[in-house]
């Protein structure tokens, strides 16, 4: 039950994104491509975990990505498509919600979990474009297809615990938002500004910094006395039973 759920979880999304893309009323084309980004790729993202980790934090991305779709069912016109959308929608909070669920996802968690923060700083750039083209229903600039495709690709480099991705996080990403805002309505601004922050505060933080940067480094190779190796992997690596290495052949 757990891939069908996974399954549906993903088609919803891929059904909203159809539906956002070809019928985004009221909302601007430009702005409806971008939701529509922000709903396959959370969809995505969710359905993933729950069919390769089997985590319990994939089945409330799942979640709040299904109660995210059920917001804008209330605010977008009604359509054909919409109706399929939030068919598939329905389905998939049921799937989610259902008992049957909990024998398919992990029961104790990981060994060494990673900070929420930097769970929910990589997640939430993820979130960005949908979030900008909610601040300019009317129509969105270039700036925010700039700050959009800066925050996945920051995203994307944080979640693989790379520098760069930290500090795109911590400065890039909350100017190109906020230099967004500025190309938004007031109501649009402010939401984004909020957003900078929030990122801002995200990525500075302890936790985030652990995410990137171990407290622990990476320790060298131990010493193993050549006694303790068997004769025949020493001999395959070039040294004898004391230790020395062989002469080469010529």
């Amino acid at each position: 039950m757990g891939f069908v759920a996974a399954g549906m979880v993903l088609l919803s999304g891929a059904l909203w994104g159809v539906r956002l893309i070809f019928q985004p009323e009221p909302l601007s084309d430009g702005a409806g491509a971008l939701v529509a980004i922000t709903m396959i790729v959370m969809a995505a993202v969710a359905a993933l975990g729950l069919v390769l980790a089997r985590g319990r934090w994939a089945r409330r991305l799942g979640g709040a990505v299904v109660v995210a779709q059920l917001a804008l069912a209330v605010g977008l016109e009604g359509t054909v498509l919409g109706w399929v959308a939030l068919g598939g929608t329905a389905l998939a909070l049921i799937l989610l919600g259902g008992p049957w669920l909990d024998s398919f996802l992990r029961r104790l968690p990981p060994a060494n979990p990673p900070p929420a923060a930097a769970v929910t700083l990589a997640l939430g750039l993820l979130a960005v474009p949908g979030l900008l083209g909610l601040s300019a229903p009317g129509g969105v600039a270039w700036i925010h297809w700039v700050a959009a495709l800066g925050a996945m690709t920051t995203g994307w480099a944080f979640s693989r615990a790379l520098a760069l991705g930290l500090w795109s996080a911590r400065l890039l990403v909350p100017g190109l938002v906020v230099a967004a805002g500025f190309r938004s309505p007031p109501a649009g601004l402010t939401g984004l500004l909020a957003l900078a922050v929030a990122i801002a505060a995200l990525a500075w933080s302890p936790a985030a910094t652990r995410a990137v940067h171990p407290l622990v480094p990476q320790a060298d190779g131990v010493a193993v006395p050549p006694q303790l190796v068997p004769s025949d992997l020493l001999a395959r690596a070039g040294y004898d039973e004391r230790g020395r290495p062989m002469p080469r052949n010529q």
